[in-house]
């Protein structure tokens, strides 16, 4: 069974990092549990895991190292499994769990050959509750995704964009608004969303602690006003909302190099992209 520690640890994708830096440091998986007061199963899984081949670069990598050539495609499926995504169980049976709009199961297949490695096993069912679900079972991604600070639900993540190179920042955003299904333009049962009208406003949905993350980096990479936060009839969850230059100013900044982009974002793509 879990202890509280090793819980609170995988929601805060800083004293992960803070894991890997004393191992590098050249602590022992001993010495650094007796340091944070965890249990010293739960360092050994987690140093154990930087070993593991995984298709999305955990928090620590992105510290230490120059990102890779496919970066802007994995912090795009990282906004994505954001918005979409929870993991559940833990260990060899851990699954990533995604709510999904019908008709980006192929778009989730194109997330799979990007971010897993092996033998990818995903399955898609509908749930009375959610709607249409993806499950991934790779206990692997689903480890990095809790590093990253993904929960089993959207109100309890803690992901960070402290760990995102500024210059990524829209792949993040665009993945986050292509990936949410409670709001505009893509939340929804359309097909295709409309075009964002003159007076729409954008608005992101997540918990306090990313909303915060996402006003941040929107102000310094998109220069933007604050946007307006707002409490939701979601528990633990808040909206951030832009009036409707702002939003405009934003969709243009996170679509004009689309690296990765869903099959619903043809409207967007082709008003923002721009040749790269």
């Amino acid at each position: 069974m879990k202890s509280s520690h090793d819980t609170a640890l995988q929601r805060d994708p800083r004293a992960i990092v803070e894991l890997y830096a004393d191992r590098a440091a050249g602590l022992s998986a001993e010495e650094i549990a007796a340091k944070y007061n965890l249990p010293a199963p739960a360092v050994y899984r987690y140093l154990r895991s930087a070993h593991q081949a995984c298709g999305l670069w955990r928090p620590y990598d992105y510290r230490t190292a120059p990102p890779p050539a496919d970066a802007a495609v994995q912090i795009y499926w990282l906004g994505y499994l954001t918005a979409s995504g929870r993991v559940l169980g833990q260990g060899n049976a851990a699954t990533l769990v995604l709510a999904i709009h019908p008709h980006d199961e192929p778009h989730v297949q194109t997330l799979v050959a990007d971010l897993v490695r092996g033998h990818p096993r995903v399955e898609f069912a509908d749930s009375s509750l959610e709607g249409r679900q993806a499950y991934v079972r790779d206990p692997v991604l689903a480890e990095v995704l809790l590093q990253w600070g993904l929960a089993n639900s959207l109100a309890a993540a803690s992901v960070s964009l402290d760990y995102v190179p500024a210059a990524l920042a829209p792949d993040f955003v665009r993945g986050y608004l292509e990936g949410s299904r409670r709001t505009p333009p893509f939340g929804g049962t359309r097909l295709t969303p409309a075009p964002p009208g003159r007076n729409a406003r954008l608005v992101l949905v997540g918990p306090p602690t990313l909303v915060a993350s996402l006003r941040r980096v929107l102000r310094t990479t998109c220069g933007v006003q604050e946007g307006v936060v707002e409490p939701t009839r979601q528990a633990g969850l808040v909206a951030l909302s832009y009036a409707a230059a702002d939003g405009t100013a934003i969709l243009a900044r996170a679509y004009h190099r689309p690296v990765r982009t869903g099959p619903r974002a043809v409207r967007f793509v082709a008003r923002f992209a721009s040749p790269r």
